[in-house]
């Protein structure tokens, strides 16, 4: 029997009295891309904390690998980069350092450093456009040089499911093509990536899907399929960004994904 790597069967949550999900379900599958898109306060970024085990939802069920996400032990299968990361007080540490923490999930504190440990980084360094900031203190970096650190360290890990809330915002052109780059390998070697950002231009080639939010899933379908209704994905078009604002019924019923159709049903 197949298990989807995540999975949010009948989600719906609230803070106080303020409903932010209503009702989702969804389903990503191994060698998948999919973006996650929609207005401010459609509840994105809650879906993806309850996805990660952050967060209890108020009704439903989700699942990592087929187990709750509170429970999972296989942490190392899981890289997620929330939209502001912050430094704990008093960290004084290297780009380098920081990135060589992602392999950690893989080895462990007391691991033992593999011969594909430095490879591993340099890729991920390579990716985000810090390998010349390598040995720069960290602290020292801008908020969107930050950013794109602790997206390396993530991908130096190199989980099996990537789950990024607005990584590029801030991030120049080339950097965001580097970046677009290591997702499709790492989706092409049957990884997984779900990416929240309004700014899809350097990966819309690349996606597989494209899942609008708000509160309740209003489309699951491919770019192609958006596109039809004419809404395009790129850096810089100002359609998807209005169009979601904008958006309050589903151009065409969102249903469940399956794994052999990406086609929009």
């Amino acid at each position: 029997m197949f298990t989807p790597v995540a999975s949010l069967e009948h989600i719906s949550h609230a803070y106080g009295r303020q409903d932010v999900l209503d009702d989702v379900s969804l389903e990503l599958c191994g060698g998948e891309f999919v973006a996650l898109v929609g207005p401010n306060g459609s509840g994105k970024s809650t879906l993806l904390r309850i996805l990660v085990g952050l967060l209890a939802p108020r009704q439903g069920s989700a699942a990592l690998f087929g187990v709750d996400p509170g429970r999972l032990k296989e942490r190392a299968r899981l890289g997620f980069v929330p939209q502001r990361p912050r430094l704990a007080a008093g960290v004084h540490a290297t780009v380098d350092d920081v990135v060589r923490a992602g392999r950690l999930t893989r080895s462990g504190w007391l691991g033992r450093r593999r011969p594909n440990d430095k490879a591993a980084i340099d890729a991920a360094l390579d990716a985000v456009g810090l390998i010349e900031l390598r040995r720069a203190p960290i602290e020292k970096l801008s908020g969107g040089q930050q950013q794109r650190a602790f997206i390396a360290r993530a991908l130096a890990g190199e989980p099996d499911l990537l789950v990024l809330d607005e990584p590029v915002a801030g991030v120049d052109a080339e950097s965001q093509r580097a970046f677009s780059d290591s997702l499709s390998h790492m989706v092409g070697e049957g990884g997984t990536v779900l990416l929240v950002s309004h700014e899809l231009g350097a990966v819309a080639d690349a996606l597989d899907r494209v899942v609008v939010l708000k509160r309740r899933v209003l489309f699951d379908g491919t770019p192609a399929g958006l596109s039809e209704r004419g809404v395009s994905l790129g850096i810089h078009d100002s359609d998807l960004p209005l169009w979601l604002e904008g958006v309050s019924t589903p151009a065409v019923p969102a249903q469940p994904h399956r794994h052999s159709d990406h086609e929009l049903r």
